[in-house]
Parts: C-alpha cells; sequence; structure tokens
C-alpha cells in the first residue's frame, strides 16, 4: 500500500501523555496534510500541543473531536478505553477504524473492542513498543516511534485492507509492524516487558534493605544500578493498570522467575561455582538470541 493510500485524511488521537503526545507529533511530521485533532480532559496538554504547533485542533468535547474522523487512536490508560468508547459511539462515523496503543491486547479487546464491534464499527488493536519512565506531553517527541516495532492485533476480524491500511500509517510514521494474536501479545509482553519492570523495581527496593547506609548505596550505584532500574521509575498508576489488566502471563511469568532465583540460590549454597557460571553463560545466550545480536566473543 502506497503512502498515499495510507495516509488518513482525519486522525483523532484520545489523550496527549507521552505516547499519544508522540504520536500527535509523528503525524504533524510525516502527515502535515493531516486534518489531526487531540481530545484531552484537560485543557493544559491540549495548550501545550498548540502552543507548538502540533494541531490547533484540541477538544475537552469527546463526541465533537471523533466526528468524522476516519482513524481514532486510544492512548488514554487502558482502563479508560471501553468507558471512552462508549462516550464517542453516537458521533463516530460508519467507516472509522478505532485502534489504541496499550499495551495489553487480550483485556482491550474483551471490553473495547467487542463493545466496537457489537455496534458495527471496526477495531484493530495496536501497541508501539516505545516509551520513556518519563511521562505527559512535556516529554513527548515525534522520533520516540521511529524505529519501534508495533503489534497488530486484529481478534476481530476487521478486513484485511483496514489491517493492511493501519500497518502503512505505523509504516509512515517510521515504525514497522508485526501481527499477533492478542494471548501471543500478553504472553511475549509479559516476558519482555512487564516482568522486567516489575524486577527493575524489585532491584530498587532490595538495594535499599539489608540497612545499608544510603550514603554508601548512592557512592556506589553506577551504570549497572542505573540501567538495570531506570524503568521502575515510570507511573506506578499506569504500571500498577498494566500487571493488573496482564495478570495471568505475568504471575506465569513470575513463577518462572522464582524459580529461576531459587536455582540461583541453590547453586551458592552448594558452593558450586561451575554450575553458576553456566547459568550466566545461558542468561547471556538468552539476551543475545532474543536480541538477535552476535556473539562477539572469541
Amino acid at each position: 500500500m502506497s503512502e498515499q493510500q495510507a495516509a488518513y485524511k482525519s486522525i483523532t488521537i484520545v489523550g496527549p501523555g507521552l505516547l499519544g503526545g508522540s504520536v500527535a507529533m509523528a503525524v504533524r511530521q510525516h502527515m502535515p496534510g493531516c486534518d489531526l485533532r487531540v481530545w484531552a480532559r484537560r485543557e493544559q496538554p491540549l495548550a501545550y500541543l498548540r502552543e507548538h504547533g502540533v494541531t490547533q485542533h484540541t477538544y475537552t468535547d469527546l463526541q465533537a473531536a471523533v466526528q468524522g474522523a476516519e482513524l481514532v487512536i486510544l492512548a488514554t490508560p487502558i482502563g479508560c478505553f471501553e468507558s471512552l468508547a462508549r462516550e464517542m459511539l453516537p458521533t463516530l462515523a460508519d467507516d472509522v477504524l478505532v485502534t489504541d496503543v496499550g499495551s495489553v491486547k487480550a483485556y482491550v479487546h474483551h471490553t473495547t473492542g467487542t463493545l466496537l464491534t457489537q455496534r458495527g464499527h471496526r477495531f484493530i488493536g495496536s501497541h508501539p513498543m516505545a516509551g520513556t519512565e518519563k511521562t505527559g506531553v512535556e516529554n513527548a517527541f515525534a522520533d520516540l516511534l521511529r524505529g519501534a516495532t508495533v503489534v497488530l492485533t486484529n481478534a476481530h476480524g476487521a478486513p484485511a485492507e483496514d489491517e493492511a491500511r493501519l500497518a502503512a500509517f505505523w509504516q509512515v510514521l517510521g515504525c514497522s509492524t508485526y501481527a499477533m494474536t492478542p494471548d501471543n501479545h500478553d504472553r511475549a509482553a509479559a516476558r519482555v516487558s512487564h516482568v522486567p519492570h516489575v524486577l527493575a523495581a524489585l532491584c530498587a527496593r532490595a538495594a535499599a534493605g539489608d540497612g545499608v547506609p544510603q550514603a554508601d548505596l548512592q557512592r556506589l550505584a553506577a551504570g549497572g544500578f542505573r540501567d538495570t532500574t531506570r524503568v521502575c521509575c515510570g507511573p506506578a498508576p499506569m504500571w500498577a493498570d498494566i500487571l493488573w489488566e496482564n495478570d495471568v502471563a505475568v504471575r506465569r511469568a513470575l513463577s518462572d522467575c522464582m524459580e529461576q532465583m531459587q536455582t540461583v540460590i541453590n547453586l551458592l549454597n552448594k558452593q558450586d561455582k561451575a554450575g553458576l557460571r553456566r547459568w550466566l553463560e545461558t542468561a547471556a545466550d538468552c539476551r543475545r538470541i532474543i536480541r538477535c545480536e552476535q556473539d562477539t566473543n572469541p
């Protein structure tokens, strides 16, 4: 599909936080002729977008914001999606495609996707694998999406041309796309995104334990601690929602983590240094395989 065919003439972004704001900025950069609209409950993020030339078409009236839009992108916290979808139903165009940027997909399809499709609208889930530990539109930037993978989940059977057009839209913004089922997405996201967030938080909490003087921790904490724990500074309410909404896959992955931690404890208890080395080598191999990295060791 060509860029011309992919270019939606009117797009409404519902929720200009870090990700929604970055999508808006990328649309303005790569699709300058698009009628870009943004809705928020509060005026402050909308004023920011107007002042920075992203769009002058900002709304606190959701029905007005989505009226006539060809593509609606839900970018609020996931728990708000269903109620927002219900609120905008009266003015959604018959040919509109609704998508989202949430990091959990089965829950979104069971709730929001089902609601929309039962009312005759089309829904395809999206999840851009992009973000930072910062929040708010003031930290958004167009290049946040550059090179990101966007997972597409078409569990409600939207027409193939809709999925192709949505994929082309994300590609115009500099992303690649990858189709998955919602359940497979959530299982994989639990392993490479959601549980790593929990483990980052665990490392931060564990570092503050055992009565080690704070001054000592501050002097010794260097790049390893910084890189390992960075993501746990993301917004706690958002991450609590993500873990809650993907609880089955997260609990299964955390159980596997606990087994692996017990393995390390057992190796240390047995003073099995060779086994510990093999455990660490296997972990490094897993990372290289998942990241598609070449082993540069001699």
